[in-house]
């Protein structure tokens, strides 16, 4: 049978092996189109992530006061599970994210709820304004598959797609950090606007 006439006779087979192919592949590319039409954003963002843990003593939050990072602390009551929230850097001009270890205090200087600065970030200006000083927002993802490699590969787990996004500009992914963090409860903090005359945090650990 000649090339031709192979063809024409699986036409059929050929086009639907061949349409999930070009489908892929044409999401790919427009995932990424958008992040090479702009400059990546030039202010690190701080976010946080939950996570259950039923051994630490205190509910965690964050908030900016006075342009610093502090941590309010709630005792725990016993026998009570609750959700520690870690601490990430979103850095856009290197396309990674990184965890920032912070210490807890031993103990509350009263029994009810406290607030202290983050010994981590003492150094860093933190905007907490929706929008960075070059133009990016947060965008809040959803959550998504793996998509049809994932199937394929047999991965059915997904993952949360959160972006930072310049209004009639460039749009660039917050990668995962590990496998085992989704980002499904991310919380923004704020962006970081002197990080480069700063230490940097994801070494102070």
């Amino acid at each position: 049978m000649t090339l031709k006439n192979f063809l024409k006779a699986n036409f059929a087979l050929i086009i639907g092996l061949s349409l999930p192919v070009i489908l892929v592949l044409g999401f790919l590319l427009a995932s990424h189109i958008p992040q090479k039409l702009d400059t990546p954003p030039r202010y690190e963002l701080v976010f946080s992530a939950s996570h259950y843990d039923n051994h630490s003593p205190f509910h965690i939050d964050f908030a900016i006061r006075n342009q610093k990072l502090y941590m309010k602390l709630t005792p725990r009551k016993e026998q009570e599970g609750i959700y520690v929230k870690e601490l990430f850097i979103y850095n856009g001009q290197k396309g990674s994210v990184r965890k920032i270890d912070y210490l807890l205090p031993q103990r509350l200087q009263n029994q009810q709820d406290d607030e202290m600065p983050v010994a981590e970030f003492n150094d860093f200006i933190i905007d907490n304004n929706s929008r960075s000083l070059d133009g990016y927002e947060f965008v809040l993802g959803s959550y998504r598959s793996r998509g049809l490699l994932g199937e394929i590969f047999g991965s059915h787990s997904g993952r949360y797609v959160h972006r930072v996004k310049k209004a009639g500009g460039g749009s660039f992914i917050i990668p995962d950090y590990d496998n085992e963090s989704s980002y499904g409860n991310f919380n923004f903090i704020g962006w970081i606007t002197n990080s480069e005359k700063a230490g940097d945090p994801g070494h102070a650990q």
